[in-house]
């Protein structure tokens, strides 16, 4: 405690004294901050709200009074103008009561038991459901990392799986998988970002979806954070902090709890239509938004109406949590009926309708009230991105190296340098946004005498790199919403789940680099590098045998 206190009185000090000094590295001061707390207090929440403060106090250059109204104006209040970080905060809490309805059913319990098959296998197999799961909710890296993590944390500590390890894979499914698909709620921005880095470039007549289809195989982080997870699952591979935890979790595992669980447990069915109603409930009301007419039907016409409809995922998410409670609250309600006709006690005389309404609400409530706290720390994270935005950290990185590189070496520098500014920033979005309208111009003009072919290739390379930049970042940050919503829903400390994923990231992110981005921008094509950084990550456990749980 004390220790804490000490860090952050002396970054609050160290603020008001930078705030009299007129460097442009300070814009840094909030990011490392609150890094500093959050490492040794070992709370996010403490963390992102002494960086917010720090940033507060840079922007009103020292003042007190303005510091507080800085933050309370500035960086506080316009959280609840944000319909979609309102819609964010609504859809986490609405899915806490919707978790808490299907467990209760005994659904979830039964489909665990169904997917998982023997003991003996149960480990592996509650790993690749979890990770099959993050293929499946393709559409939303928020809405995976939630929906996996909260459905699933009971299963994965009755198999031993640690809840450090189904963050990691819930969070690397989540952003890898929905950067990755042409049809997702992060679609339409990637392609308004392309066009606008073509726009500045001076061109109009692009097509952002054939360049962004051109740059997947150069999206080398995501593709090989999902190979990775693959081998971790597969190998039994947990580099660094990752082995202890799940150590500890197979031997804490006792076939006891499974025992006292069966006897709650229903048809799997009963999991199975609240969970498929969540999951495309979302895409399908995007489509009726989006489209203009709804037949004939084909992908290319799905995918236009994710774009015609992004003003909107905010309350689809919404809506799409209230109809899936509402759908879990009638499976729980048959649920308990078939249980009331076993032991009729269970209904203590009351109406079986009123009695299954008013326990569904109860739980609900409860579901709801647990995940209340851990959304403060969305709130402080994004009080902390409000300042950094204001300060121009993105910016001041951006124009600190560019010019640095060789044309070879763009797309690795453009890749690092979107990892450093996600990193500090915590928003995969925000470094798409500030990179993508730099990256392209700045190709233009440094291939101005180059054959379009080979102008091309780097412009393809740099799309790839930003994305892979943005997410490599993301995944390492502790300040990154995705990553706090991951721990949140896996029931860990998000300092704990930065630092058990941080390994599997930087793994990922050295072989995107040295397999992917340097090779690619001197002409080695993007599948060979592609392929080469996959036998690099599927060797690994061969060669890093001390790190592999069998």
């Amino acid at each position: 405690m004390g220790i804490t206190i000490t860090a952050t009185v002396t970054t609050l000090v160290g603020s008001f004294i930078l705030a009299g000094l007129d460097a442009a590295w300070c814009v840094l001061w909030p990011s490392l901050a609150a890094l500093v707390v959050v490492l040794v207090s070992r709370s996010a929440l403490v963390g992102l709200l002494v960086g917010a403060v720090c940033g507060a106090i840079l922007l009103s250059e020292g003042s007190m009074l303005g510091a507080i109204e800085q933050l309370c104006l500035n960086q506080f209040g316009p959280i609840f103008g944000s319909s979609w970080k309102l819609s964010a905060m609504l859809f986490t809490l609405i899915l806490g009561g919707f978790v808490a309805l299907v467990e209760a059913g005994g659904g979830l319990q039964g489909l665990v038991r169904r997917l998982l098959g023997s003991e003996r296998a149960a480990h592996r197999r509650m790993q690749m459901t979890v990770f099959g799961f993050g293929l499946l909710v393709f559409f939303d890296g928020l809405a995976n990392v939630m929906l996996i993590g909260r459905l699933l944390r009971s299963a994965a500590d009755r198999c031993g799986v640690s809840r450090e390890k189904l963050a990691y894979l819930a969070d690397t499914t989540g952003s890898a998988v929905a950067c990755l698909a042409f049809i997702s709620t992060w679609i339409a921005f990637q392609l308004s970002m392309i066009r606008e880095g073509f726009a500045l470039a001076g061109r109009e007549d692009v097509s952002a979806y054939g360049y962004f289809f051109r740059s997947l195989p150069t999206n080398y982080y995501c593709w090989f954070a999902l190979i990775l997870a693959l081998v971790c699952v597969w190998r039994g591979f947990n580099p660094g902090p990752m082995g202890a935890v799940e150590r500890t979790a197979r031997e804490s595992m006792t076939s006891g709890a499974d025992r006292s669980s069966e006897l709650h447990a229903s048809h799997w069915g009963l999991a199975i239509v609240p969970i498929a109603g969540l999951t495309f409930s979302i895409p399908v009301l995007t489509y009726v938004i989006g489209s203009e007419t709804l037949w004939p039907f084909s992908l290319s016409k799905f995918a236009a109406a994710y774009g015609s409809a992004e003003r909107y995922v905010p309350q689809i998410l919404v809506a799409s949590s209230l109809l899936a409670s509402f759908v879990a609250a009638v499976t729980y309600a048959m649920a308990l009926r078939a249980r009331a006709e076993q032991d009729p006690s269970l209904l203590h005389g009351v109406a079986p309708r009123r009695r299954s309404a008013e326990s569904a609400s109860c739980i609900f409530i409860q579901g709801v009230r647990e995940i209340s706290v851990p959304v403060l720390i969305l709130v402080a994270a994004w009080m902390l991105g409000a300042a950094i935005s204001q300060l121009g950290t993105a910016t001041w990185l951006c124009e600190c190296l560019q010019g640095w590189l060789p044309l070879a070496l763009l797309p690795a520098g453009t890749f690092v340098l979107g990892a450093a500014i996600s990193f500090s920033t915590g928003t995969s979005w925000g470094t798409m946004g500030v990179l993508m309208p730099l990256a392209i111009p700045v190709i233009y003009s440094l291939t101005a005498g180059e054959l379009d072919l080979e102008r091309d290739r780097l412009v393809v390379a740099a799309i790839g790199a930003v994305f892979s930049g943005a997410v490599f970042g993301d995944h390492c940050s502790p300040f990154s919403d995705t990553t706090i919503v991951a721990s949140i829903a896996a029931g860990v400390e998000p300092v704990n789940h930065v630092w058990t994923q941080l390994p599997f990231a930087l793994i990922a992110g050295a072989v995107a680099l040295v397999c992917g981005f340097i090779p690619l921008g001197f002409g080695l094509p993007a599948l060979v590098c592609c392929g080469a950084g996959a036998l690099v990550l599927g060797c690994l456990p061969r060669v890093w045998k001390r790190s592999c749980i069998g």
